[in-house]
């Protein structure tokens, strides 16, 4: 390598009027080297789904769970988180524009991907309220009330409830009565639906601790489903984002199964493939209603084709990913049609461009970025007029509040949400590389994130190599735009420049791939002219032996086929093969490469069709090696005095597909043995002649 004076490449932006936020960003700690590190995913959803397992949620408290809205996070069950996924994922993701921004354009998650993935509910009341401080004892009492049990002073911490408390509670009953009342079913009911929003859907990084401040949210059952989960889930999502996407921080919370299914079903080089749903017979019983589109995730995978668990892999194929490797429109029309009724309720608001709340978080929804996802052309979008340190205020320190009054400037907005919905041109086709829009958001964005700082031979694993490509890909980019200018009759001071841009420009690209020396030897990459018989080796048959293999490939070679009588048979004796008489074109002597060349070949007789009149001198006295014709009883001398005449006139009839002469159709002639001292058909009469003598030595000693 060039040393680190290499990889000179601007990653971005080269404007930054959009992203603020870069000098805090993840993102430049690991292009100088500094930051490596995989993301710790805090969740406490893991004793929910062992327990559900083993004891699957009774019918009765199944419905009250339907009409809260949180079916679908229940009937979709869990993927296995994979950190390295979601800390890829977390380090193109920019608090500035609540969106991912990869090589193809920014992407985000929405409502519609919320609604559809998990039937969560966009449409309703935002979730907000007041929390007045409590003791132990009143919280004592709010879950003896709802939730049917009292849990020990020990089991709480900073208005959080232990997840273990009640995770003992309901094993210590997990099937309902056969009598039970409603109100018993109401509180086991409140169980699940408190441990999935605050353990799964609302998670924090506390890890084995419950917010309880959303149990009294739950008193009125019926009134659960009139709040707006599905916002409050995208809103907590995106605050762990902006936070887990600055230097300091090294975990993350928030509903990761929505965040790592979301890539899975948008981008194909990071998604498995499913080989085969599992069987839920057990976890869901016969009857309930059909689940949300994420629940096809809950299967078997096979990672063939894609990579699990490396950071360093998922970095790079993010880094180089194409447009064809992003899918924009996941969810077609007959997918959506095909879904449950409760995962398409709030399709009117899906774009719409208003804050969405949790609490003491606010954070801003902003598909007019992401237009593409819904179909529609993307313009340039406008700023929304937000705080870019907003995921630095939180609820710590401030009791008391009532944050429906602290949001009240944000809630207006919520309020009126039909009136913010984005509307632009349904989109045909993807868009140009010279869209304004893509020129625009190359010049805002972080283009890559991976930076091999040093050498790759000194690297362990695997080895990115999507910052060389880019490097070479604007190289080349400027060599060809600074050709183009240049017009059809450039002046010669402008031609010795552009031939030193090209030099030095190849040159760099040359290192940028640890290829530098090449740059000292000349280039020669064309294949030397070879001969059609190097080009086309030989093809080497099996089980055609015999007689019939010689007539085989006597017709292949488009010569005469052997003739044989009804008594000659491969299986017969040896002495039968002292009557067999082959075609001339079967006797082949000793050739050198250029004679056996005129012997392949009927065209070529002579020597001179090879080299033409000037012959070299060397072939002046050689034999002709062109024709042969050999008496039976001449075999032994070594083949001399072959009459050329005879075995030409026999290779002419054979090449043009006929027989040879009735004169020669029976004259055949014993081959060499592959020793060459003796003929072939000298092995049966060696065995017949040692058999006579075996046998009059039998007569003798009979006699004897």
């Amino acid at each position: 390598m060039a040393g680190n004076n290499a990889y000179q490449l601007d990653p971005g932006p080269l404007d930054p009027c959009v992203l603020t936020g870069q000098l805090t960003h993840r993102s430049r700690d690991i292009w100088i080297g500094n930051d490596n590190m995989i993301l710790n995913t805090r969740k406490c959803d893991g004793k929910f789904w062992d327990l559900v397992n083993e004891h699957p949620i009774h019918p009765r408290v199944l419905d009250v769970i339907k009409l809260s809205g949180l079916y679908g996070v229940y009937r979709s069950h869990r993927p296995v988180i994979d950190r390295s996924l979601i800390t890829a994922l977390v380090e193109r993701w920019r608090p500035e524009t609540h969106t991912f921004h990869f090589r193809t354009g920014e992407a985000t998650i929405t409502l519609q991907d919320v609604e559809i993935l998990y039937g969560l509910p966009v449409k309703g009341n935002p979730v907000v309220g007041y929390e007045p401080q409590r003791s132990v004892v009143d919280w004592q009492n709010i879950c003896q009330r709802l939730l049917g049990f009292t849990p020990h002073p020990q089991d709480f911490k900073h208005s959080s409830l232990k997840v273990s408390a009640l995770n003992a509670h309901l094993r210590l009953q997990p099937r309902l009565p056969d009598l039970a009342t409603q109100d018993m079913v109401n509180e086991k009911a409140r169980c699940y639906i408190f441990w999935m929003i605050a353990g799964l859907m609302l998670a924090d990084t506390s890890g084995g601790l419950l917010k309880l401040m959303y149990l009294p949210m739950l008193e009125d059952i019926t009134a659960v489903g009139s709040y707006s989960w599905g916002s409050a889930t995208l809103a907590y999502l995106y605050r762990f984002l902006c936070k887990a996407s600055q230097s300091t921080q090294n975990e993350i919370a928030g509903f990761l199964p929505l965040l790592q299914i979301w890539a899975w079903e948008r981008v194909t080089v990071l998604r498995p493939q499913i080989v085969a749903q599992r069987d839920t017979r057990n976890i869901f019983p016969v009857g309930l209603p059909r689940g949300p589109h994420a629940a096809r995730w809950f299967a078997h995978f096979s990672w063939t084709d894609t990579t699990k668990h490396v950071l360093r892999v998922f970095r790079d194929a993010l880094d180089s990913m194409t447009e064809d490797q992003f899918i924009w429109e996941p969810y077609s029309s007959d997918i959506i049609e095909s879904l449950p009724e409760y995962c398409r309720f709030g399709r009117d608001i899906w774009r719409a461009r208003v804050p969405i709340f949790c609490w003491d978080v606010v954070e801003v929804h902003l598909p007019d970025r992401v237009m593409r996802q819904f179909g529609l052309v993307q313009a340039i979008p406008s700023p929304f007029p937000f705080d870019a340190t907003h995921f630095h205020h939180d609820r710590r320190g401030r009791p008391n509040t009532n944050w429906e009054l602290e949001h009240a400037q944000w809630l207006h907005f919520w309020n009126h949400i039909d009136q913010y919905v984005c509307n632009a041109p349904i989109l045909h086709g993807s868009l140009r590389y010279d869209d304004p829009y893509l020129i625009w958001f190359r010049r805002i964005t972080r283009f890559i994130i991976g930076n091999p700082i040093s050498s790759p031979q000194q690297q362990q694993g695997y080895v990115p190599n999507a910052t060389a490509y880019e490097t070479m890909a604007r190289h080349i980019h400027l060599m060809v735009n600074k050709a183009i200018s240049l017009g059809d009759n450039p002046s010669m001071e402008e031609f010795y420049g552009f031939r030193a841009m090209v030099r030095d420009e190849g040159s760099n690209c040359l290192a940028y791939v640890q290829e530098a020396d090449r740059i000292h030897v000349q280039a020669n990459y064309r294949r030397d002219e070879q001969m059609s018989d190097h080009l086309h080796p030989p093809i080497r048959r099996r089980g055609k032996g015999g007689v019939a293999g010689r007539k085989v490939r006597a017709v292949e070679r488009g010569r005469a086929p052997i003739e044989m009588g009804e008594d000659d048979q491969a299986t017969q004796d040896f002495q039968a093969a002292s009557d067999y008489e082959p075609t001339n074109t079967e006797i082949m002597p000793y050739m050198t490469p250029q004679t056996s060349q005129i012997s392949r070949d009927p065209s070529l007789t002579s020597l001179e069709n090879v080299f033409g009149s000037n012959q070299p001198q060397h072939f002046d006295n050689a034999p002709n090696f062109s024709s042969s014709h050999v008496e039976g009883n001449e075999l032994n001398d070594s083949n001399n005095e072959v009459d050329g005449d005879e075995l030409e006139d026999a290779n002419q009839g054979a090449s043009q597909g006929g027989e040879p002469s009735v004169k020669n159709k029976r004259k055949i002639f014993p081959k060499l043995c592959g020793t060459g001292s003796h003929h072939l058909n000298q092995h049966g009469q060696k065995k017949k002649t040692k058999d006579k003598k075996v046998s009059v030595l039998t007569k003798k000693k009979g006699k004897g």
